[in-house]
């Protein structure tokens, strides 16, 4: 009989391309899997993938733990599952729960939540270092308790190692079988490409500045912002003096960034040095590199050694937008070809999901051994 699992996040769209996309249609080949969800949209079956939802989730950070954690719970129990996969840090204490009714459960960790809690506007700046540190030592004495975690960037196995058994799944993409049509495409420096969710410390400002100094150059350089941005900064954004450099997209869909993916040669990380965001080996990155996109990236932390390694781009001072600029403009048609030749291979070589669909089955039958 096929072992039934269930993933859990009440934060993540139903679609979610780590989540759904990628674990749960990869271990749908191997078990029976349902997927619990709060948006609203109701249940469905997709890719061979029992979507269950549990209703809108709350909009209240404070409701979301306490309501929809509960209604979380509630399914879980009811589907009966003999494993359970959780992917938020609100659901620790379901997790914990399952747990005493004699359940599998893994932690799937996304971030350093500690980390992430120093750069959270919403949270009172006095208050920000008591709750980073209160929940680290939530987060060490809980983690010890689950059958597995699992994180996805390496630095982050330094940390968790240290309190349980720990599988780095690298957040790579899925191979692309188009990824030759980025090696033959027409290159353009003068169109700068941001994909993912952006705020402050994802170095909004950085890039704004950049287009601003580029202009001086050449009015030609516009910079496009391909995922959600909160109205509040959406609304600073448009006060700027760059505003009329910008192309503003949005959410896109798989399909529709793809598209965008293929106008562009040159992508940006301008990460600021705060929070996680010294790690390097987040999504955006690999999408860049497996688009033939040539990467403008950090100048510390693991950014510095990763490029160091697989040559993907250039290391910059995210703070210095005139030697930035400079830079940008000096690149060649030979060098963008050079780099998007270079990363497509290095992509299919190093940094597909083919790989690591191997190292989560892997996980799941030992558990189950």
């Amino acid at each position: 009989m096929t072992n039934k699992i269930c993933h859990i996040t009440t934060v993540h769209s139903r679609y979610d391309v780590r989540i759904f996309h990628k674990e749960c249609k990869s271990l749908s080949k191997y078990y029976e899997v349902y997927l619990i969800v709060a948006d609203g949209k109701g249940d469905e079956e997709k890719d061979n993938v029992h979507i269950i939802d549990i209703g809108l989730r709350q909009r209240s950070r404070l409701k979301r733990a306490k309501i929809d954690s509960k209604k979380a719970l509630k399914k879980a129990i009811e589907l009966n599952c003999e494993l359970y996969h959780f992917h938020d840090p609100e659901l620790i204490s379901i997790g914990l729960k399952l747990k005493k009714e004699n359940k599998k459960v893994i932690f799937d960790i996304h971030e350093n939540t500690d980390l992430q809690i120093l750069e959270k506007e919403w949270i009172p700046f006095f208050l920000r270092k008591i709750v980073s540190k209160t929940f680290n030592l939530y987060e060490k004495y809980t983690c010890k308790k689950f059958d597995s975690l699992i994180v996805p960037q390496y630095a982050m196995y330094k940390k968790f190692s240290k309190i349980n058994k720990v599988t780095v799944i690298g957040n790579f993409p899925a191979r692309n079988l188009r990824n030759k049509l980025s090696i033959e495409k027409k290159h353009n420096k003068y169109k700068l490409l941001y994909s993912g969710a952006i705020n402050k410390a994802r170095g909004l400002w950085n890039m704004v500045d950049l287009i601003k100094e580029l202009k001086k150059i050449n009015s030609a350089y516009s910079l496009t912002i391909a995922g959600n941005i909160s109205s509040n900064l959406l609304s600073e954004l448009k006060e700027h003096s760059a505003w009329s450099n910008i192309e503003y997209l949005g959410f896109l869909s798989k399909d529709d960034i793809q598209k965008v993916y293929e106008e562009h040669s040159l992508g940006l990380i301008m990460f600021n040095n705060v929070g996680q965001y010294f790690m390097a080996y987040s999504l955006k990155l690999f999408e860049y590199m497996q688009n033939g996109l040539t990467v403008i990236m950090p100048n510390f932390g693991d950014w510095i050694n990763f490029n160091n390694t697989y040559k993907t781009g250039y290391n910059i001072d995210v703070k210095d937008n005139e030697k930035t600029a400079q830079l940008i403009n000096s690149l060649s048609d030979d060098v963008f070809h050079s780099f998007s030749e270079h990363n497509i291979n290095s992509v299919n070589e190093n940094f597909t999901w083919e790989s690591q669909e191997f190292k989560i089955v892997n996980l799941y039958n030992e558990i189950f051994k």
